[in-house]
């Protein structure tokens, strides 16, 4: 498996792989190593490519606030980096937040859209747990985070079986900025209400995955977005959570194959 960095506008994104381009993006305070699994298995057929959000990982940093529009700019310029090769956009979490956004003023720049663990049109209740989440990051920094995280994102049985992938989770979120990753969760926080009724208009197929016993991807957010999007497949993966990708990535990878190999 060859990698290559490449900067693209300013953004280090590697790229792996040769064939129809797979751009992947990862979730808030993660960064582009959530991908290494996938990048290992999608590579021997397609040129996977993975960017890391403003903030995160070796992507700028610029002064400010941040806003959904801001995130899929960046988007846009890693998709005109492969021309009239159209890409497959994936996105997991905030990232298929940014992806769903980018899709709908975007969507004739992609042969496809793949949605895991992601969410759209938050109910009240939801809001207000995620904004006091934000509260508490805000005042108790990145431990809050982590311990937030640790409680909803696993099961006591990936506990049992992959400790040190946990481990290994939770030191990407503490690794770089706090700053500036703390910047982008109001994106996340309260970015769905800006799409929520306009996944219409992407006309690609989608690909939609999420876990059954995921807290804030939830069943039924994936099952609003896959009746919304009018060429949708959804899969809820039974007994899975938030970060199934990396913990589960041996299923979730064989679903994402099938789907690019129908494109």
């Amino acid at each position: 498996m060859v990698q290559k960095l490449v900067n693209i506008k300013g953004n280090t994104v590697s790229i792996t792989g040769y064939g129809r381009p797979v751009v992947l993006v990862h979730g808030v305070f993660m960064d582009r190593r959530m991908w290494l699994p996938q990048v290992r298995i999608l590579s021997r057929y397609y040129t996977v490519c993975c960017m890391d959000m403003l903030g995160h990982g070796d992507a700028p940093d610029p002064a400010g606030e941040r806003t959904l529009r801001d995130f899929a700019d960046q988007i846009h310029d890693v998709i005109q980096y492969f021309g009239s090769d159209k890409p497959v956009l994936g996105g997991f979490s905030m990232g298929g937040l940014v992806a769903q956004a980018y899709a709908i003023g975007h969507q004739s720049d992609l042969s496809g859209l793949m949605l895991m663990n992601t969410v759209y049109d938050r109910s009240a209740s939801e809001v207000s747990v995620v904004t006091e989440r934000y509260a508490d990051m805000t005042s108790g920094g990145i431990e809050s985070m982590v311990q937030s995280a640790n409680q909803r994102w696993f099961t006591d049985l990936d506990r049992e079986t992959t400790p040190d992938k946990i481990d290994e989770i939770l030191a990407w979120m503490r690794s770089g900025s706090f700053a500036s990753k703390h910047k982008a969760y109001p994106v996340f926080a309260y970015g769905d209400k800006e799409i929520t009724g306009k996944l219409g208009a992407i006309a690609c197929p989608t690909l939609i995955l999420t876990g059954s016993d995921d807290l804030g991807s939830t069943p039924l957010m994936a099952e609003k977005m896959a009746l919304a999007i009018p060429d949708a497949t959804l899969h809820v993966l039974s007994g899975q959570r938030h970060m199934m990708p990396f913990l589960n990535a041996e299923v979730v990878s064989g679903l994402i194959l099938q789907f690019l190999d129908k494109l």
